[in-house]
């Protein structure tokens, strides 16, 4: 199962980087609830376990809004906070904001072109940003750090660019028009019917491949052919 999420985390990161041009390094955005669960609840090494997913030069963020909720949450936020604080680049965000999961979507935007990863453990928010096109999205399920699959909304928006990529402009459209007439003039020509090419035949035997003549034999002049047998005297008794 562990080979199959590797491949599947790759594979996903592979999309977005093909359809979005989100790749390495990754920035990758948390808000509190993220490290809260996997510093608290997983009891985990964050960088190790985000290295293994994301390599190694991940850069974090968070937006202001995470640092004030988990200040205010005291002692069960500290090493969060902590985390945050020595690790992450904090990003500020308008007023408006004025809690973790607005500015989380205000730094993605409608299209995430500031190309983040985005790690929260808040499942309104992860509804959120699945319908956001081209928004990686990152989380533990129990005590494992998925890449989620790329969502409709991203597949949808990759079809669309490949439908406006395969498009022609009306230059390449007149140039094409004109390759097809002559093409369909080309078809209508009857082409000459090919010459008569005889083929060649040999006018005489291959000497090199011929046998030579050989000698009648003479059966007279066979040794023995030709001598009579001398009859055997047998002696008579006396």
């Amino acid at each position: 199962m562990r080979v199959l999420r590797a491949k599947a985390a790759r594979k996903a990161l592979h999309f977005y980087k093909v359809t979005h041009g989100i790749r390495d390094p990754y920035t990758l955005l948390v808000d509190g609830t993220f490290v809260h669960h996997a510093l608290v609840g997983v009891k985990t090494n964050l960088a190790s376990r985000v290295e293994k997913v994301l390599g190694r030069d991940v850069r974090y963020a968070v937006p202001g809004p995470v640092l004030d909720e988990l200040r205010n949450r005291g002692e069960a936020g500290a090493a969060a906070l902590e985390f945050c604080r020595r690790r992450c680049r904090v990003i500020a965000t308008p007023r408006a904001c004025d809690t973790a999961a607005k500015a989380v979507l205000h730094l993605v935007g409608e299209a995430n072109d500031q190309k983040f990863v985005v790690a929260t453990h808040d499942r309104a928010l992860q509804s959120a940003l699945r319908r956001v096109p081209g928004a990686p999205l990152l989380y533990f399920s129990g005590t494992v750090l998925n890449v989620d699959e790329p969502s409709r909304a991203s597949r949808s928006a990759a079809a669309r660019h490949e439908r406006v990529q395969g498009r022609l402009t009306d230059d390449e459209f007149r140039v094409a028009r004109a390759i097809r007439a002559q093409d369909r003039v080309s078809s209508n020509v009857v082409a000459p019917p090919p010459a008569d090419r005889s083929k060649k035949r040999a006018r005489a035997p291959n000497p090199l491949s011929c046998r030579k003549p050989q000698k009648a034999r003479n059966p007279h002049s066979e040794a023995g052919g030709d001598k009579k047998r001398r009859k055997r005297r047998r002696k008579q008794k006396e």
